[in-house]
């Protein structure tokens, strides 16, 4: 990388991981927020789900926009407005007229804006790097944003158990508003040669061209096959069922949750960092079929030692904590093998001009049936033993990767290798 490209991507980590410091504080603090509000895994999961569905609708749009706009003051706008949001939610949990209704509504207006933030950031990257340098830049700002959430969740869960939810949503307001101010000193100009010019049919013709274009490539077309079906087990584990069981079933303190949230972050951090020192030049493929396999395994371990004669045979509380939270650890490894092979092979292939578009219609598709899994495990929790939740989770997840294994085995990384 050249000076200024070195420039910009070090303002570009650096906004990402302020923000990304204090959404790691909220994002644990806030399903706990709501378990003590309502003490209902139905209404944790319900809003999950709400989370999720306004950014599946607008991301499509937002991709477009983002190949037609320039990327970076979409970034810029993006945080502000998140920032001054949630700093309005800080004000009403002052007042005392915070509820479920207030922050479903906002909640909606953050998933938008989430959307049009993801759809730029996702391909603004590639703009600011070399082809050859894509791994190794991914693997950055993955590290830094795993840091960063590694100190969120820490904070979360003792800002959260000592000073309570005013004061998460005023680190994490400010933290969007920095995000901002560094973004605006990227010196960025918007390279893709499409023309602003935007209406209806524009945009239903870029969403056809998108989809059309990931179904004709083997790779993705088969990586989203498999991944819808995992991420609406995987996602609502990690976002109703974790809380849920770790809260209310095994009883672990907010300060207990956030380090095993921390845990979960500090193995893709660890993960991104052996594939940036070691593993930067290996197969794709290898690195993606590892991964999975990892995934899979430890998930189950996981599952196991959540059955109830299992945890009688820990010595109490804290040592269930230690061996959860080295599963966790080492299935963030296992995670960052699977996914920054994944989005550095997008970044290569798909040309710039449409990348935003493309970027946010795969993001639309593998996230496609998660708000129906977060809603169905947060009304199974409310009405079966957690455990009974976890192994079948885990055997559905073995079977979606048994029915893809020999699909992973033809998959043909090969193009992500190519630099210029």
């Amino acid at each position: 990388m050249n000076k200024i490209q070195k420039r910009n991507f070090l303002l570009y980590v650096v906004g990402r991981m302020v923000s990304l410091v204090g959404s790691g504080i909220q994002m644990v603090a806030m399903p706990l927020f709501i378990l003590d509000l309502t003490g209902s895994g139905t209404k944790m999961g319900l809003f999950a789900m709400i989370s999720m569905i306004p950014a599946l609708i607008i991301a499509p749009f937002a991709g477009v926009l983002g190949d037609r706009y320039n990327r970076k003051n979409i970034m810029v706008s993006m945080d502000y407005v998140r920032g001054i949001i949630i700093l309005f939610l800080a004000y009403m949990t002052y007042i005392g007229k915070i509820n479920l209704i207030v922050l479903f509504i906002t909640q909606v207006l953050i998933s938008i804006l989430d959307s049009f933030f993801g759809a730029a950031t996702s391909a603004m990257l590639p703009d600011l790097v070399s082809k050859s340098d894509l791994m190794k830049a991914n693997s950055v700002t993955e590290s830094i944003s795993s840091a960063s959430m590694i100190m969120g969740p820490v904070l979360g869960g003792v800002i959260y158990g000592l000073f309570g939810m005013q004061w998460v949503f005023i680190l994490n307001g400010i933290s969007f508003i920095l995000s901002a101010f560094s973004e605006m000193f990227i010196k960025y100009r918007k390279t893709s040669t499409l023309t602003a010019e935007i209406n209806a049919k524009i945009i239903f013709n870029d969403i056809k061209e998108s989809i059309s274009y990931i179904f004709n490539n083997y790779v993705l077309k088969n990586l989203i096959l498999m991944a819808i079906f995992l991420n609406l087990l995987f996602n609502p584990m990690f976002a109703v069922l974790f809380p849920y069981t770790f809260r209310e079933v095994i009883g672990f303190s907010p300060q207990q949750y956030g380090l095993l949230e921390m845990m979960w972050t500090l193995g893709i951090l660890v993960g991104n960092i052996l594939l940036a020192v070691f593993f930067s030049k290996r197969e794709s493929k290898k690195l993606f079929r590892n991964g999975i396999y990892g995934m899979v395994f430890l998930n189950l371990l996981i599952a196991v030692v959540l059955i109830p004669q299992i945890l009688s045979k820990f010595n109490g509380i804290w040592s269930i904590f230690f061996v959860v939270g080295a599963l966790l650890m080492l299935m963030g490894i296992t995670n960052a093998f699977v996914n920054t092979p994944i989005s550095v092979y997008f970044q290569r292939i798909i040309p710039n001009e449409n990348r935003s578009k493309i970027f946010s219609a795969l993001g639309v598709i593998f996230q496609a049936a998660t708000p129906l899994g977060m809603l169905v495990i947060g009304i199974l929790v409310d009405r079966v033993e957690v455990h009974w939740i976890f192994l079948a989770i885990s055997l559905l997840i073995i079977l979606d990767v048994i029915v893809f294994s020999k699909k992973i085995e033809q998959m043909d990384f090969t193009p992500s290798l190519e630099t210029e």
